[in-house]
């Protein structure tokens, strides 16, 4: 059996990681990725400001081991990493730990997959370049330095694309990728103030980035919401959704009132929101369209806000930019944006009037590009307009069966995971998620 998994960050490693494990005949595993070395964009950050979302104790990188992250903490690997990334804290189960040491968990993983692989004589081959079309009759990838790549099934793990904004700004001071590199370099010398388009994850991140390169400037984040994520708390709450409750809901309408129904009862959002999660998938798909769209259109930025939030640790920096002022945020209407001479305008139109900057530098901060139509990957766009995947009708992504694999002429042997799925399942970019689809998909591959 010959599998590509195209893209190597978290999803791309967690399903190679689980077909090492599973497989009892011989596999031959293509990674084609031109960037084979961090784990993707999450976990390639090397600054210990940030920080995972989740508590250590629910990040195992396996389905069937939600703790093996925090077990990996105790291990002397963890304290040989620990101390050549200069961290000293000791943390405990329910610590938001730094994104770099769980690169260093991820990386340990990669060497026992390597070691097991060796042992069951699988091979695996890491082709260090870009998939830039597949081709049919016979199935084979094709990259960008030239190789054609003959295989039985592929796997869609390309990861984030950032979504483009202000297109008319084409100055080297409209940042549209935060996480490329060097991207902030030479930020300690920006003039004030800087801002930033978004106000999510993303957007803390940036922040927290600026300041550890030196940037002492305001920082002023605009988005339509003007809402940054909500913290993360502990609650002596206990809650689960009855069985019934849960097949009882059929209608968006139904699903918001329930909810709300539950937090006043609960008297705690988090732990409503948290024992909504292994539910979501199911209930978001039936949705129609319509409702979804609905959805996605009202609610999806509440949701947003509430569903994926932000260590205390970090709350408590954000709150304290914000009381000295270095920190701003602003709800609005509309963003223009003017260039001339090199010099950037942005006009804030809000529901208060009107507001204009002078910002040194425009970072995006805004979130995924993923309408397939407007992806700049051109393996997406070539797939698409060949019939070989089928685009969500919410335009988030494309349409895959319950077993991962993508409808389209492909059918069944290209199969996706990750944030292309978000069309299908909402919830489709964190690990909890994104361990199941690895086990699952490694699963029916080598059933199959």
């Amino acid at each position: 059996m010959k599998v590509a998994i195209l893209g190597f960050g978290f999803s791309g490693l967690m399903v190679a990681a689980n077909i090492v494990r599973r497989a009892s005949v011989p596999v031959t595993l293509y990674i084609v990725d031109d960037n084979t070395g961090g784990f993707g964009t999450a976990y390639g950050t090397q600054n210990p400001d940030h920080l995972l979302n989740v508590p250590a104790n629910k990040m195992g990188a396996f389905v069937d081991d939600i703790g093996g992250f925090y077990t990996w903490l105790e291990t002397d690997a963890a304290k040989h990493a620990q101390a050549h990334l200069g961290l000293t804290v000791c943390y405990g189960a329910e610590d938001f730990v730094p994104r770099v040491l769980y690169a260093a968990y991820l990386e340990s993983i990669w060497r026992d997959s390597q070691e097991m692989a060796a042992q069951k004589k699988l091979e695996i081959k890491l082709v260090p370049s870009r998939a830039v079309a597949l081709a049919q009759n016979p199935l084979a990838v094709l990259t960008a330095r030239g190789d054609a790549i003959a295989v039985d099934s592929i796997i869609l793990a390309v990861g984030h694309e950032v979504k483009p904004l202000l297109p008319n700004l084409t100055s080297a001071r409209m940042i549209q990728n935060p996480w490329a590199q060097n991207a902030l370099a030479g930020a300690a010398q920006w003039a004030s103030p800087v801002m930033l388009v978004g106000t999510g994850l993303t957007a803390v991140d940036v922040l927290l980035s600026l300041r550890s390169v030196g940037y002492m400037g305001q920082v002023v984040a605009a988005s339509f919401s003007g809402r940054l994520p909500q913290p993360h708390a502990k609650s002596s709450a206990i809650f689960s959704f009855a069985a019934a409750d849960i097949a009882a809901l059929k209608t968006l309408p139904q699903m918001v009132q329930c909810v709300r129904k539950k937090i006043r009862e609960v008297g705690d959002w988090r732990v409503v929101i948290d024992a909504l999660r292994p539910h979501t998938q199911s209930l978001w798909q039936r949705l129609s369209t319509p409702a979804q769209i609905a959805f996605l259109t009202r609610l999806t930025t509440r949701w947003t806000t509430h569903r994926h939030r932000m260590a205390p640790e970090i709350v408590a920096r954000v709150e304290a930019e914000i009381a000295a002022k270095t920190f701003r945020m602003i709800g609005c209407k509309k963003i223009d944006a003017r260039e001339e001479n090199g010099a950037i305008q942005i006009i804030i139109h809000t529901a208060q009037g009107v507001e204009e900057f002078k910002p040194s530098h425009v970072i995006n901060c805004a979130g995924l590009e993923l309408n397939l139509a407007k992806s700049a990957n051109p393996l997406l766009r070539q797939i698409l307009a060949s019939g070989m995947v089928e685009p969500h009708a919410t335009s988030l992504g494309m349409v895959a069966d319950k077993n991962y694999r993508a409808w389209g002429t492909l059918h069944p042997n290209l199969l996706v995971i990750g944030s292309l799925l978000t069309g299908q399942l909402l919830e489709s970019t964190a690990v909890p998620e994104l361990r199941a689809q690895a086990a699952s998909i490694a699963e029916n591959l080598l059933q199959a």
